[in-house]
């Protein structure tokens, strides 16, 4: 049986039948955009801006041996760590405190540890023949997630035969991404171009102008908008540079990337000419990713610059509405909507008031949407993998979320041994005396709500 991470040292392998390459990818956007308000209080710059677009490259490689791997923690490394310190004092309601800081230092020593197994500026494997291409899909993650954090997921995909974007958004719901500023220099601001570090935004952080919604409710909307901005960035960015080979290449904002590893990364840029479908894309997403996926399915494209996104499929787990404007955009105003797959964790499902409007959303966007037994709403990322006692348990539900995920996106989620012979109860939920979901208590136990088109 394999060690757990904290002794082995390494994340899980990938469970396809490919190994995978990593690629760290970063370039100015195509559309700038800024909200003027809110602004930090201790800058007096606007908050919400899209800065350098960011993602990290998983895909199928052919390359053979053990993994080089990459840090789990992505850089800034220290700089996250205190992102974590930030977002774990705000959930607490408690500012900054020394029991914090331990927890977040606590953090950094275990997973500083920690590599994900995949092989850095490894050639892409050739697709099976001449006139096959690899799909696309971006992966947006949620609050408190890195472009790494969910790299089981990226992963898995990836060595199924998918090229994944795994989003770095740079709104505020990360732990601390570099960013680089095009203001000259003077009072709380930095030279034209040099990287700084944004950590974790919190409410008290923000200053607002006078008559404006001061709620968290509000802010999370606007970053909506920013991830949304930011996926359709990602997108036209990444196809601009398989197809005009080289072009418009940075190095990782923050790093220190050596010339060598420059001219890899345009080399490997080149080889992807015609092997990648971008007209095939899949957008996925957890939490406040899921619900940004969702809503970039309900509103128009966000400039003129960015035109509208060619998604194939959908899959959003434990997608967070609340961010979503009321009301919304009715799925039914849209006749091309994409098949869509909702995976909830048990938490979710029961969050009634939350589950009534995810289901009426799904339903009207003939989508398909199911509750895997025993999944908690971190458990769609690599986080439950870091605690030895529920390593095993861990992996089995990330392998039973991949298996769903995988199927749907090769449209053979009906066909599954989880859903046959199942009918889906149409959003009316069986809950026990307790009030707890049925089922919900039985590990890997697959749940169906609602079976739509594929």
């Amino acid at each position: 049986m394999p060690l757990p991470p904290l002794l082995s040292s390494n994340l899980p392998l990938p469970t396809g039948s490919h190994s995978v390459g990593y690629l760290p990818l970063s370039h100015k956007p195509i559309s700038p955009f800024e909200h003027s308000h809110p602004t930090l209080n201790d800058t007096g710059l606007p908050v919400l801006k899209v800065h350098d677009i960011g993602y990290s490259v998983f895909y199928p490689t052919d390359t053979k041996g053990k993994a080089k791997g990459v840090s789990w923690v992505p850089e800034p490394f220290w700089g996250v760590i205190k992102g974590y310190e930030l977002f774990l004092s705000g959930k607490t309601g408690q500012a900054s405190t020394r029991s914090m800081r331990f927890l977040a230092n606590t953090i950094g020593y275990i997973a500083g540890r920690l590599r994900i197994p995949v092989h850095p500026y490894a050639p892409l494997l050739s697709p099976p023949s001449p006139s096959q291409r690899y799909p696309l899909v971006i992966f947006s993650h949620g609050l408190a997630g890195t472009r790494h954090t969910y790299s089981q997921f990226c992963a898995g995909l990836a060595s199924e035969g998918y090229v994944v974007l795994a989003v770095e958004h740079k709104d505020g719901s990360g732990p601390a991404v570099c960013i680089t500023s095009d203001r000259g220099e003077g009072e709380g601001k930095v030279k034209e171009n040099q990287s700084t570090v944004q950590h974790y935004i919190r409410q008290s952080d923000l200053k607002w102008a006078p008559g404006e919604d001061k709620s968290l409710t509000q802010f999370r909307t606007l970053q909506l908008d920013i991830r949304s901005r930011e996926i359709y960035e990602a997108y036209h960015n990444f196809k601009s540079l398989i197809s005009k080979a080289n072009e418009g290449v940075l190095t990782e904002v923050g790093s220190k990337e050596k010339e060598k590893d420059l001219s890899k990364k345009k080399d490997w840029i080149a080889s992807l000419n015609g092997k990648v479908d971008c007209d095939d894309l899949r957008l996925t997403g957890h939490s406040f990713g899921g619900g940004t996926v969702l809503h970039i399915l309900q509103t128009p494209s966000p400039s003129p610059d960015l035109p509208t996104l060619p998604v194939k499929r959908v899959i959003a787990l434990d997608p967070w509405l609340e961010p979503i404007p009321l009301p919304s955009s009715s799925t039914q105003t849209h006749p091309a909507m994409p098949p869509i797959l909702v995976i909830n964790s048990v938490g979710f499902t029961e969050w009634s008031t939350h589950f009534k409007r995810l289901a009426g959303m799904i339903k009207d966007a003939q989508g398909s949407l199911l509750t895997v037994g025993m999944v908690g709403h971190q458990s769609f990322s690599d986080f439950p993998l870091l605690d030895p006692r529920s390593h095993n348990s861990a992996k089995n539900l990330l392998n039973k979320i991949h298996d769903l995920s995988n199927a749907f996106l090769s449209s053979k989620l009906a066909d599954s041994a989880d859903l046959i012979d199942k009918t889906p109860d149409g959003g009316l939920i069986s809950k026990n005396a307790d009030g707890k979901l049925l089922g919900g208590d039985k590990e890997g136990e697959v749940i169906v709500h609602l079976v739509g088109k594929e």
